[in-house]
């Protein structure tokens, strides 16, 4: 039990540095994801320090031409000219907004899982009983893009339990919505998920390292948040 109370001050230093680069990697990578999937579906996109943004002007011009002649009709679900292709280009505006949606948590736990999966199969070769080498700390990293499932499960629980709000909040949650789901069945598995992720590198983490990696990833990751997402993020990449 002595082993797990241990505190190395330079390895605590070194971990929450790391925590608030990968802070600062995971979230940009994340909105690359959404960004990569606008791009490929042919629509205009941007990303900046916390979103990804994309659009269509000619597609929302028509959108609004449209609905603004035939409002009464949309609205209540009578025919008008045009209606089908109206329908048609509607319905697909949805399903690349879903695929959009998708691509950010696909890139994030895509990354995290490709993280655990090189640390379970080189655990040997990348940890010892006092030690993680380079390749080793890489990998747990990449695995802990995981805990993002994590954090917005907890953070959508607090805002619930705080608040009351009941919107959903998040990609996961918007992407329930899309498919009829219950809006917390998402992110429960996959917070779920990223919470056996965590156990795993903690259980593979030298004993002596584990206390350590705790406080510096609970250190780094408020400060990268804050850093980033509230401070200069938004002045180096508005």
């Amino acid at each position: 039990m002595r082993q797990y109370l241990k505190f190395d001050i330079k390895y605590f230093i070194y971990l929450s540095l790391a925590f608030i680069f990968m802070t600062i990697v995971g979230t940009l990578s994340h909105e690359l994801g959404h960004f990569s999937v606008a791009k490929v579906l042919g629509y205009q996109a941007s990303i900046n320090y916390q979103s990804a943004s994309y659009w269509d002007e000619q597609l929302y011009e028509y959108f609004n031409e449209v609905y603004d002649k035939y409002k009464h009709q949309i609205k209540n679900k009578l025919n008008f000219p045009g209606k089908d292709e109206y329908q048609n280009r509607m319905n697909k505006y949805h399903n690349d907004s879903f695929w959009i949606t998708l691509g950010g948590p696909v890139q994030t736990m895509f990354t995290g899982t490709f993280g655990i999966t090189l640390l379970l199969i080189y655990r040997n070769k990348f940890l010892s009983s006092e030690k993680v080498n380079l390749a080793g700390w890489c990998s747990i990293f990449f695995s802990l893009f995981w805990l993002r499932q994590v954090a917005n499960l907890f953070v959508g629980i607090g805002i619930l339990l705080i608040t009351g709000n009941k919107s959903p909040t998040g990609d996961e949650m918007r992407l329930a919505l899309y498919l009829n789901y219950n809006v917390w069945s998402i992110q429960l598995i996959t917070g779920a998920v990223g919470l056996i992720v965590l156990f795993i590198v903690l259980r593979l983490l030298p004993k002596p390292l584990v206390l350590t990696f705790l406080l510096s990833g609970l250190t780094g990751g408020v400060l990268g948040y804050y850093l980033w997402l509230i401070e200069f993020g938004k002045y180096i990449m508005p």
